[in-house]
């Protein structure tokens, strides 16, 4: 077996290294601060390969990509340890959060959202995938990690990385054989429902919004390029999900402007809290009173007097200008 460790600093040193191992365009958050660890494994048809990844990028395999390097006759597992990735086409959009796994072909194109990460990345022949189950088409199978089969999945990739100074070749494709025959099992039993994929799909949405509130444009547009996503796949993931992106927003929003009001540290007046929020004043009491029967005003002076903080503080810090 061969395994070798690389320390990488500079996008056009990675572009380089990771076009060696399949051919993509990569687009980098920030390009000045780039570097990644990698380690790769690979005996006859197997590959794996940890990465350590500070930074963002984005990843697509065009339609040029593929009539170059083809890719057909294997599939690619992405194992985050680290971070939540995306894999997307004109169609759907996967979300892959540590935890789990995902089984992809790199034959049509496609786009790959990859955050600040750990992760694995196990290439497995596809005659040991095809063979047991039909082959995967534009499916993307989506596997739990957590428990049973997966769980045990799990720690032999990371145990064949950890031994990889002390393992044959033999003896990495043996163990490479087991964890293959294991994930065809589990893509065989279908241990992860369409419902699970989209109450995750509408997590992560939740989760960027939640991260970036008064911090970064949450329009629905920008919101679906940081997940490397369409506005229009972004929709309708949602909609699948049972609920739209207003929902999302506004729900994270309020969520995010009570935690402010019933922080004693926070010198943040009531229409300052709206606003980065991202309400008006007077939308913002109407909407908290709906979601949670008091206004802003109310409830933040309820919750400073719950804390025991002086009498003009909290007259002080449940004021707004305008009336609610």
């Amino acid at each position: 077996m061969i395994y070798d460790e690389l320390h990488v600093t500079g996008v056009d040193e990675w572009t380089a290294v990771a076009n060696s191992i399949m051919p993509m365009d990569h687009r980098y958050r920030d390009r000045n601060r780039w570097q990644v660890t990698l380690i790769t494994q690979s005996m006859g048809s197997y590959n794996l390969l940890r990465w350590d990844q500070p930074g963002d990028r984005l990843a697509f395999r065009t339609p040029s990509h593929i009539r170059r390097g083809p890719a057909d006759d294997f599939y690619w597992l992405v194992v985050p340890e680290r971070g939540t990735f995306t894999v997307a086409d004109d169609h759907e959009t996967t979300c892959i959060a540590p935890g789990q796994a995902v089984l992809i072909g790199l034959d049509q194109t496609l786009r790959l959202g990859v955050p600040s990460s750990v992760a694995f990345g196990f290439q497995i022949p596809r005659t040991e995938v095809d063979h047991a189950i039909s082959p995967l088409g534009a499916r993307r199978p989506v596997f739990d990690l957590e428990s049973g089969l997966g769980r045990i999945a799990r720690s032999m990739i990371r145990d064949t990385h950890n031994e990889r100074s002390r393992l044959t070749g033999r003896q990495f494709n043996a163990v490479c054989d087991r964890t293959t025959e294991l994930l065809c099992m589990m893509a065989v039993g279908d241990s992860t429902p369409q419902r699970t994929q989209l109450a995750e799909t509408a997590e992560a949405v939740r989760r960027y919004v939640r991260d970036n509130i008064g911090v970064a444009d949450l329009r629905l547009a920008a919101v679906a390029r940081a997940l490397s996503w369409s506005p229009r796949q972004l929709r309708t993931a949602l909609e699948q999900a049972g609920t739209t992106y207003r929902e999302v927003r506004q729900d994270e929003s309020l969520r995010a402007a009570r935690a402010m009001l019933e922080s004693p540290g926070t010198t943040m007046t009531i229409g300052e809290i709206a606003a980065r929020s991202g309400f008006t004043v007077t939308w913002f009491s109407a909407a908290f009173k709906t979601r949670y029967g008091e206004t802003p005003r109310e409830f933040r002076k309820r919750r400073l007097a719950e804390t025991g903080q002086p009498a003009s503080v909290v007259s002080r810090l449940a004021a707004t200008a305008p009336a609610e």
